[in-house]
């Protein structure tokens, strides 16, 4: 698809997404996406447009992004793969510099990485030749701000105590996750980017660890960005759920979660609960059969 035909689809989608009222608090993509527990953006996205390059043929991933994200909000980015999430998150945490627009943070535009943006992946970063304490202590080190009784303390949170002089191989995958989030932690970030963390977790341990993950937001006040593809995984843990279209991204709606806190996920089974994962189901449903539709195109 070229930029043109790009830019005229966008027009058209816009026209489409401004008709009429709003509804059940969802918000039309064509509007600012904006958000906050005080009503004041941390982050701002404006205008963000990817290209990538590979062999030669321009690849828009995302295109004209905006969004706001409130300090101590949780929000999800769902979308189909190759959707150009992961590819905001990296803008986000200075990984990637955008070919158009800017992110800022706290005012600051990001030019590069900084702790004060954690990142926890898929696949865990661990290194595997360093224990577990070790691994924890590595990013405050690197600050010259270790602080033992807070790492102590996010060990036993994490039901890691014990498990300081262990090394990543003899976790399970699920206490390889909870190492990374106590990595993340122990560095102290304002703002937790977080790129599909639990996916490769088993049903049961990947519910464990959601839970845990809100537990710990709720009890230290951060911001959080989350990726994920599971809907139901977006709608328990996010304050806004933003979906974004396949290729290239863009804001297509926001769903406000208006779910009372703390959550529990017995809560998944609830007619409200129900009412925005059937929301977010239909908006994503047409994105991933053009998701598909692409990639078989390639």
């Amino acid at each position: 698809m070229s930029r043109q035909d790009t830019d005229d689809r966008k027009s058209t989608d816009d026209r489409k997404s401004t008709d009429g009222p709003l509804q059940n608090g969802q918000r039309p993509g064509s509007e600012r996406a904006q958000g906050g527990i005080d009503g004041e953006a941390l982050v701002e996205i404006d205008g963000l447009t990817k290209i990538y390059d590979p062999g030669g043929a321009d690849v828009l991933a995302v295109d004209g992004l905006d969004l706001d994200i409130g300090h101590n909000e949780f929000v999800c980015l769902l979308g189909p793969s190759g959707c150009g999430k992961s590819t905001v998150l990296e803008c986000i945490a200075g990984y990637l510099g955008p070919t158009e627009g800017e992110v800022r943070v706290d005012g600051e535009r990001v030019r590069d990485p900084d702790p004060s943006r954690g990142v926890v992946f898929q696949e865990n970063r661990l290194f595997p030749w360093k224990t577990i304490g070790e691994n924890a202590r590595f990013g405050p080190q690197m600050r010259s701000a270790v602080d033992d009784d807070r790492i102590e303390e996010l060990l036993g949170d994490t039901g890691l105590d014990g498990f300081e002089d262990a090394y990543p191989h003899e976790l399970s995958g699920g206490m390889q996750q909870r190492a990374e989030l106590v990595r993340l932690l122990a560095n102290d970030p304002d703002i937790m980017l977080m790129d599909e963390p639990f996916s490769g977790l088993d049903a049961m341990t990947k519910e464990l660890m959601q839970e845990m993950l809100l537990d710990i937001w709720e009890e230290e006040s951060r911001t959080v960005l989350f990726i994920t593809h599971d809907v139901e995984e977006a709608i328990f843990l996010a304050d806004r759920v933003v979906v974004m279209t396949a290729r290239p991204g863009e804001v297509k709606e926001v769903i406000d979660v208006d779910l009372e806190r703390p959550r529990e996920f017995d809560m998944v089974t609830t007619e409200e609960f129900t009412s925005y994962k059937e929301r977010a189901i239909d908006l994503i449903h047409d994105e991933a059969e053009r998701a598909m539709a692409q990639a078989e195109g390639q």
